[in-house]
């Protein structure tokens, strides 16, 4: 074909400008306003990402209660699985990191009436508008960062082992663009499989983009977030995990369940209820006791006056959390979707609901300045959440618990701008492969190129289907996990010839990739996972097990290309709170 290219040099690179990006961006600028930055997405400016459709709240640890905070989430949440040195560099950073949010164009709803997360959570959650973004962009501009949208930036360039840029295509056009960077921060999200609505944009192209180049991945097994969705109007039921019954007509306790022994409970309970939820309905459905249903009369969420602060679907919030965006957008969500959702069966208070999975498989590695294995290459938000170990054994967010999300994303965007910059301002020319370049275009529009191959729905469609299962995501056992990996390997061969019909299924037929390979990862790191620790569940191996299982799982692009896995002791002897019982080793393991 006869693409145009075009060719762009910057000092720092930002892929992805939804929260995370735009924080990086004013983060750089901030650590040395004589960069050059440009920061690139798919979406348009102001409307890429997740964190505009979502509920907008923002945890903060408030001052004197950092460490309690580490100490809770480490036991509760993190399940001894994360890195308490990350952890505490985060909960001593939240209110500053506010600070600097509120220059970068944050307008906070209630921060000096803050509530409570939980009454056992030490840490306090205010909020912003759904407008947020557009807001951040608004003063990005004045500082003179650039951006460009329409864009799928699906490889990354590497030189001599360090990363020099990215290639990508116009979504639009077709043309081909070519970015040279001194650095590369990947801000473009995790993996969410496409499965529920408001959490579609999670691709994962950033994933296989480092992946491919030879970046480090960890802790891929923790993508399992699941939520209720209610087959009425598709999209989440808010609260309906305390509203549920069987169609005996039987309550199903969230918390207790009748069907599941003290083992289990033993590793699920506790606040962050976790990934019990998928399981405590789906056991009651393996029980012959399903469909299970919401009682949406005895749910007052939507009219609740905590609800209509929070997500106000119905009402309007008190004045001093009254937020003009995220109102028109929830009351134009309920309205359109779930009221009508629910006017298709008017005869009955219950409606049937199902565990969707969200996934939030998160797993590229950074350390502690967000950086990667491979010098250059920096990221921040949810594309890293659980390769940064920082949550442990939860997904990002860490587990169910609001405001985190958007925390973290701004969190470590403050701190991979400045270790960026740096990084930048010691590098005086960027070279890149032409061989590279063009083996790598070819591979990016081969599937516009075939009339014979697997279509990119079809590919979609598989991978919905083997994540949305809840016996391979939620519930797993080691059969049942080499079930999903043989559909994997079948699907590798597939995607690998697949088809695409316009330049929009082009950059579908990218994300399908990183979709195959965010999938091999979860399944295989959830194989070598023999126990159950967090929301990683196995039916086979029902406890926790510190003596052989504190490691996290590391994944790379072997030289065969394929995946090779590791594992990595957690050191625990440096860290301060330990499990019950626990016990050094006396070697290393291999």
């Amino acid at each position: 074909m006869d693409i145009k290219t075009n060719t762009i040099e910057t000092d720092i690179l930002i892929v992805g400008h939804g929260i995370a990006g735009l924080a990086a961006a004013h983060a750089v600028k901030d650590e040395d306003p004589a960069l050059k930055v440009l920061a690139v997405d798919k979406a348009s400016l102001g409307y890429g990402g997740k964190a505009n459709k979502g509920g907008g709240h923002v945890a903060f640890i408030p001052e004197g209660g950092e460490e309690k905070y580490v100490e809770y989430h480490t036991r509760n949440l993190g399940d001894y699985l994360n890195d308490q040195d990350a952890l505490r560099n985060y909960a001593y950073s939240t209110i500053k990191v506010m600070d600097k949010w509120e220059k970068w164009g944050a307008k906070f709803i209630g921060r000096d009436i803050a509530f409570n997360a939980h009454p056992s959570i030490p840490w306090k959650v205010c909020l912003v508008d759904s407008t947020i973004l557009l807001d951040m962009a608004r003063e990005a501009k004045k500082k003179g960062i650039e951006f460009m949208d329409k864009i799928d930036v699906t490889d990354l360039l590497t030189y001599d082992g360090k990363v020099s840029g990215a290639i990508g295509f116009s979504v639009l056009t077709g043309e081909r663009y070519i970015f040279k960077a001194k650095a590369v921060i990947l801000a473009n999200g995790n993996q969410n499989w496409g499965i529920m609505k408001m959490w579609s944009s999670g691709r994962g192209e950033g994933i296989g983009a480092a992946y491919r180049a030879g970046a480090m991945m960890r802790n891929a097994e923790f993508g399992s977030f699941v939520n209720i969705v209610s087959l009425d109007h598709g999209h989440v039921s808010y609260e309906a995990e305390n509203y549920m019954y069987n169609k005996f007509g039987k309550k199903v306790d969230p918390n207790i369940p009748d069907l599941v022994d003290a083992a289990f409970r033993n590793v699920c309970g506790g606040v962050d209820i976790g990934g019990a939820i998928g399981l405590v309905m789906y056991s009651e459905v393996a029980a012959g006791n399903g469909p299970i249903y919401e009682n949406i009369a005895e749910n007052k969420f939507p009219d609740d006056p905590f609800g209509q602060i929070i997500f106000p679907m119905k009402g309007q919030a008190p004045k001093e959390w009254y937020r003009p965006g995220t109102h028109k957008f929830a009351h134009r969500l309920y309205e359109k979707a779930k009221l009508g959702g629910y006017a298709k069966n008017p005869g009955s208070d219950l409606r049937e609901i199902v565990p969707g999975v969200v996934g939030e498989c998160s797993p590229l590695y950074a350390d502690h300045n967000m950086a990667s294995n491979l010098p250059g290459l920096f990221s921040c938000g949810d594309i890293s959440a659980n390769g940064s170990s920082w949550s442990g054994a939860v997904p990002t967010p860490p587990g169910r618990n609001r405001g985190s999300g958007l925390m973290n994303a701004v969190y470590t965007a403050s701190v991979a701008g400045p270790s960026a910059a740096k990084y930048a301002s010691n590098i005086s020319k960027v070279n890149v492969s032409e061989e590279q370049i063009e083996e790598i275009t070819k591979q990016i529009y081969a599937p516009i190129d075939r009339y014979d191959g697997t279509t990119t729905s079809e590919i979609e469609w598989r991978i919905k289907s083997l994540l949305q299962y809840v016996p391979y995501s939620i519930y797993k056992s080691e059969a049942r996990l080499l079930e999903a990996l043989k559909e994997v390997e079948k699907l590798k061969k597939e995607v690998a010839q697949v088809v695409a019909r316009d330049w929009h299924d082009l950059a579908k037929a990218n994300a399908c990739k990183s979709m195959v390979l965010c999938a091999e990862m979860f399944f295989k790191g959830s194989l070598a996972r023999k126990e159950s620790r967090g929301w990683h569940i196995r039916e086979d191996y029902p406890n926790r097990d510190d003596k052989n299982m504190l490691k996290w799982i590391n994944f790379q692009k072997g030289e065969d290309g394929e995946m090779v896995m590791s594992f990595t002791d957690v050191p625990m002897e440096k860290y301060k709170y330990k499990p019950e019982g626990w016990e050094p080793k006396n070697s290393e393991s291999k």
